[in-house]
């Protein structure tokens, strides 16, 4: 379901001494089965923005709409409970968030508030287990005898066991190491894949964004800077620089690389394999040589 966002501003603590605006009038959509990143520099607005979209944070100004849900300011909300099943939200930290004595029971405890009775929620359960890649014997097991990313997954389990079709992730992959980092990240891709989940990542890895998302949202001082497909957005790296953000690793290889081979610049990749084959035709290009790589 697409996301629409107009005039949105949102005030905290109004009209008192620490007010303080988090987000001016932002306008923008978000297509169906898409893939955004959101990244920006802390306190650029990134979480206040998606919290937004399952009503966590209600509009000062404006209003969203999701799906066909609208929410606007100065008025009563309306569907709330709805809208939260449709559109899941992952925070920092998610494990931090189990509380039942068993897998199976945090699992069920989403579907069961939506208001599915016991079975069809044990079911929900145990399918969500197996998206996030855990054996069925975990059900039966404490979730606070797990490890930190086997928590990481099953909080995330209880997530899509309400199968959402929008998944707001708010930087995912902290705390984890490169290994755990890659799964669950993997993870989501799959899931976007495969189901055409609707996926909007808050994310300060430049990397990450580059290399999964469909678009880019860039936002600096609570307004959308940029928004469009990873190429464009970090083709501009003298912008991004003044946001204090960089470029991911591989197009600051190829730049180091062009300027010691004085090759000729290459369109923006994001893969080690497109890195790769970028780097070989430059350092051929660098020495004359001609021919594919």
């Amino acid at each position: 379901m697409d996301i629409t966002i107009k005039n949105l501003t949102h005030l905290y603590h109004p009209n008192t001494p620490f007010e303080r605006i988090a987000l001016r009038d932002i306008n923008l959509q978000i297509k169906s089965g898409s893939f955004v990143s959101v990244i920006g520099h802390t306190g650029s607005g990134k979480s206040t923005l998606v919290q937004h979209i399952n009503g966590l944070l209600k509009p000062s100004r404006g209003e969203i709409t999701v799906g066909d849900v609208t929410i606007k300011a100065r008025e009563k909300a309306p569907r709330l409970k709805d809208l939260r099943k449709r559109v899941g939200l992952v925070f920092q930290y998610p494990e931090h968030q189990l509380f039942e004595e068993t897998v199976e029971k945090d699992l069920c405890f989403g579907p069961m508030n939506f208001g599915l009775p016991l079975e069809e929620a044990k079911a929900k359960a145990h399918q969500a287990l197996k998206l996030v890649g855990l054996p069925q014997d975990f059900l039966q097991r404490s979730p606070f005898d797990l490890s930190g990313g086997q928590m990481r997954r099953v909080a995330i389990a209880g997530v899509l066991a309400v199968e959402p079709e929008v998944i707001i992730l708010d930087e995912p992959t902290a705390g984890l190491d490169p290994m755990g980092r890659r799964d669950i990240l993997s993870l989501f891709e799959r899931l976007h894949e495969e189901k055409a989940v609707t996926t909007i990542m808050v994310t300060h890895s430049m990397d990450d964004a580059a290399y999964y998302s469909d678009k880019v949202l860039v936002m600096d001082r609570g307004q959308v800077v940029m928004m469009d497909k990873p190429e464009h957005v970090f083709s501009d790296s003298k912008q991004l620089k003044q946001l204090g953000l960089d470029i991911p690793v591989t197009m600051n290889f190829l730049a180091k690389l062009n300027k010691k081979v004085h090759g000729q610049s290459v369109r923006p990749v994001f893969s080690i394999e497109e890195t790769a084959d970028a780097a070989i035709k430059m350092l051929r290009q660098g020495r004359g040589e001609t021919g594919h790589v």
